[in-house]
C-alpha cells in the first residue's frame, strides 16, 4: 500500500509531536495475507508458514504410524477398502501410496480366496505399529467375514464385526493376514488348539481373539443367543508401557457399545487372566456401570446422548505418571460424534471419565459451535519433538454428516485444573478443530511462535482483562463449553481501541504476525488497524509499520439485509507474513467496532526465530 501525501505529513507532524523536537522516519511493510480470489471459498496461503486443515486424505478411524527413523515418513491409514495409506514427511501434505492389506488376491479365475471372504466387508480401523523385537508392522483392524452356510445354522444374517492381524516387512503395504493354524504365519509360540466343533467356520483361525476366551470374559447378563461366541468387535488399540508391557483395547459393539482391555504376551497372544470389560456408555466409571444394575441411581456421563450410546475408538497415552484414555462417544454420522478423556493410575484401569467442570471434552465441533467442522471423532495422537497432536477425522460435508470423512491435525496442550474432588489433574486441551489457517507443526518449520517469550504491555494507560491470555498458547475455541471449565481458556478483553506493546530481550527474526479472534460473533474485531514494529538494521532503530491487517471474510457470514455479522469462524486470525525483519518490539493496535460493547483476543502469535 502506498500512503498518500496528506497521511504521510500528519504522521510525520503525529511522529514529532510524541518524540519533542526529533522526529523518527517509518516504513511500511510489504504484506502479504492469503488471497481470496474470487470464486474461491477459501484464500491461498503460504505452506512454507502455514498449514489449514483441508481434505487431504480420504477416509475415517485414522491412525498415525511414526516411521521416521526407519524411512523418514509418517504414514496414516483409515477406513477405506483395503486400508489405502497415505505419507508425509510433515505430517501437513500427504500423498496416496496405495492399498496397504494384500487381501484382493485369487487363487483361480473367478475363485475368491479364503482371506478375500475373511474380510469380506466392513473393514474398519486399522491400527498400526512397529515391532522391535519382530522388526515386522503389526495392523490391527476390524472386519466382517462372509458367512459360512456351510457350517450350520450358527450366526446366519447376523451382522458382526471380527478383529484379525496382519503383518508386514514393510509400512506402505503387503500386510498378510496371520493364520493362528500355521506357525509359518504366527510363528509356533502362538498357534492355537481352535474348538473346531463349537466354531467350524473356515474364519476362526483368523481371528485374533479366541471366541472362546471371548466368550468367557463376557459377564454383564446381556443376551447373545444367535452369537455363539462370535461377539461383534470393532476398534483395536495396541499400547506398550514404559516398562515393555503390552496391552489390547477394543470395543463390543453388541447391546451396549463398551471397552475392554487385556494384557498381551506379544501382539498376537493375549494374557486371558487379565482380561476384563472396563468403560460403559453413559457411565463415569465401571463401578457406577454396575451400580446402576444393581437398581442403584447413580449421575449419568453429561457430554453423552444416551440413545446414541457409544464408548469406541480407544487410544491410550501415558503422562506424568498418569494415563489417558482418549474415545469416541454419541453417533459418528452427526455432529455429536466427539473426543472425550478418561484417566487412570494404570492401563489396565480403573478409570474414570472426566466431567464438562474438568474437561472431559478433548475435541468437538458441536461444542465449539462451527458451522465448517462436525463428527470430529475417532482419533489417534502423535508426539512431534515436545509437542502433542491429535489426528483426527471429521466429516467431508459438515451439514449432511454421513460416512464420508477425512483426517485433520490440531495440537493438544495439558493445563492444570482441580478435579471434582479440588485436588490438581493435568488435562489434555486441544487448541482446535480448526479449519483456518494455522502455523505450520513448528518441528517442520523454521520458524516458531516466539511471542511466548515477549513481555506484553498496553500503552497509553488502556485497560484490558485477562492480558496474560494473549500469550498463554491456548486459543479460545469452545462457544458452548462448561462455563467452569472454560475458565480455564480465556479471551483478552477490551472496551476501546487498544494498543498491546510485545518486548524482547534483544531483537527477533520475524516472519509473521497472527492475531486470534473471538469465539463468539458478537465480540469479534474485523481487523487489526495498525501494527508498528521497531527493528534493528544495520546497528540502527528503524520504525516500520503495518497500515491494517484485515480479519478475512471467509471467516464471517454476514445478514445479507444489514450486513451485521451472525457467525465467526472459532480458531480463526488476522495474520500477515512479509519478508524477514530483526525486531525488538512490536506495538499491536485493536479497535473495537462501532456499536459493540467489547472486543474479545484469543491470541497473539509472532512467527520467529
Amino acid at each position: 500500500m502506498i500512503m498518500n501525501k496528506k497521511w504521510m505529513i500528519l504522521l510525520l507532524i503525529t511522529s514529532m509531536l510524541l518524540a519533542g523536537c526529533s522526529s523518527e522516519t517509518q516504513y511500511e511493510v510489504a504484506t502479504y495475507q492469503g488471497e481470496l480470489a474470487e470464486g474461491q471459498t477459501k484464500s491461498d496461503y503460504n505452506k512454507e508458514l502455514f498449514y489449514r486443515n483441508d481434505k487431504k486424505t480420504e477416509g475415517p478411524d485414522p491412525t498415525i504410524l511414526d516411521n521416521t527413523e526407519r524411512d523418514g515418513y509418517y504414514y496414516v491409514y483409515g477406513t477405506k477398502e483395503s486400508f489405502y495409506c497415505y505419507r508425509s514427511k510433515d505430517l501437513m501434505e500427504w500423498e496416496c501410496v496405495g492399498q496397504a492389506l494384500d487381501n484382493l488376491d485369487y487363487e483361480g479365475e473367478n475363485v475368491i480366496s479364503e482371506v478375500r471372504r475373511a474380510t469380506y466387508d466392513k473393514l474398519w480401523a486399522p491400527e498400526v505399529l512397529y515391532d522391535d523385537e519382530t522388526e515386522l508392522y503389526y495392523m490391527f483392524f476390524s472386519a466382517m467375514p462372509e458367512l459360512d452356510k456351510t457350517a450350520g445354522p450358527t450366526i446366519t444374517g447376523k451382522e458382526f464385526y471380527q478383529l484379525m492381524v496382519a503383518t508386514s516387512d514393510r509400512p506402505d503395504g503387503g500386510f498378510q493376514l496371520v493364520d493362528f493354524t500355521d506357525a509359518g504365519s504366527c510363528g509356533a509360540e502362538n498357534v492355537r488348539k481352535l474348538d473346531t466343533q463349537k466354531y467350524p467356520q473356515y474364519y476362526v483361525k483368523y481371528l485374533l481373539l479366541n471366541p472362546t476366551n471371548v466368550w468367557e470374559i463376557l459377564k454383564d447378563g446381556k443376551d447373545y443367543t444367535g452369537y455363539e461366541g462370535y461377539t461383534p468387535q470393532i476398534d483395536c488399540f495396541p499400547f506398550t508401557d514404559d516398562n515393555g508391557d503390552k496391552y489390547l483395547f477394543w470395543c463390543d459393539m453388541h447391546g451396549i457399545n463398551r471397552m475392554y482391555v487385556v494384557k498381551m504376551k506379544n501382539w498376537l497372544t493375549p494374557d486371558w487372566s487379565t482380561a476384563r470389560a472396563m468403560l460403559y456408555p453413559n457411565f463415569y466409571t465401571e463401578e457406577d456401570y454396575h451400580k446402576s444394575l444393581a437398581g442403584e441411581t447413580v449421575e449419568k456421563v453429561s457430554y453423552e446422548i444416551e440413545e446414541k450410546g457409544c464408548n469406541e475408538g480407544p487410544h491410550l497415552i501415558k503422562h506424568n505418571g498418569k494415563y489417558y484414555l482418549t474415545f469416541s462417544v454419541n453417533y459418528y454420522q452427526d455432529d455429536s460424534y466427539q473426543v472425550i478423556q478418561a484417566v487412570a493410575d494404570n492401563p489396565m484401569g480403573p478409570y474414570r471419565k472426566l466431567t464438562e467442570e474438568e474437561g472431559g471434552i478433548v475435541v468437538s465441533g458441536s461444542t465449539s459451535g462451527s458451522l465448517e467442522v462436525s463428527g470430529t471423532g475417532h482419533h489417534t495422537m502423535v508426539s512431534v519433538g515436545d509437542k502433542l497432536y491429535i489426528v483426527y477425522h471429521k466429516h467431508d460435508d459438515p451439514v449432511e454428516g454421513g460416512g464420508n470423512r477425512h483426517h485433520a491435525i490440531d495440537e493438544i496442550k495439558w493445563i492444570t485444573i482441580k478435579d471434582k474432588d479440588g485436588n490438581d489433574l493435568e488435562v489434555m486441551y486441544t487448541n482446535g478443530p480448526t479449519c483456518s489457517v494455522q502455523p505450520r507443526i513448528e518441528a517442520f518449520s523454521e520458524y516458531k511462535n516466539i511471542a511466548l517469550e515477549a513481555e506484553v504491555s498496553v500503552l497509553d494507560n488502556k485497560e484490558a482483562k485477562d492480558i496474560s491470555s494473549l500469550t498463554d498458547d491456548l486459543l479460545s475455541i469452545y462457544k458452548t463449553g462448561n462455563v467452569e471449565f472454560m475458565k480455564y481458556i480465556t479471551e483478552t478483553v477490551i472496551t476501546e481501541t487498544t494498543t498491546f506493546k510485545l518486548d524482547f530481550e534483544s531483537a527477533r527474526e520475524i516472519r509473521a504476525i497472527m492475531v486470534y479472534n473471538s469465539k463468539n460473533h458478537q465480540t469479534c474485531f474485523q481487523n487489526i488497524s495498525d501494527v508498528k514494529l521497531v527493528c534493528e538494521e544495520n546497528g540502527k532503530e528503524v520504525i516500520r509499520y503495518i497500515d491494517k491487517i484485515p480479519f478475512s471474510a471467509e471467516y464471517l457470514q454476514t445478514n445479507s439485509y444489514d450486513g451485521s455479522i451472525y457467525y465467526i469462524t472459532p480458531g480463526a486470525a488476522a495474520y500477515a507474513e512479509f519478508d524477514k525483519l530483526n525486531v525488538k518490539s512490536i506495538e499491536i493496535t485493536v479497535e473495537v467496532p462501532e456499536g459493540q460493547e467489547t472486543v474479545g483476543i484469543s491470541e497473539i502469535r509472532i512467527l520467529g526465530k
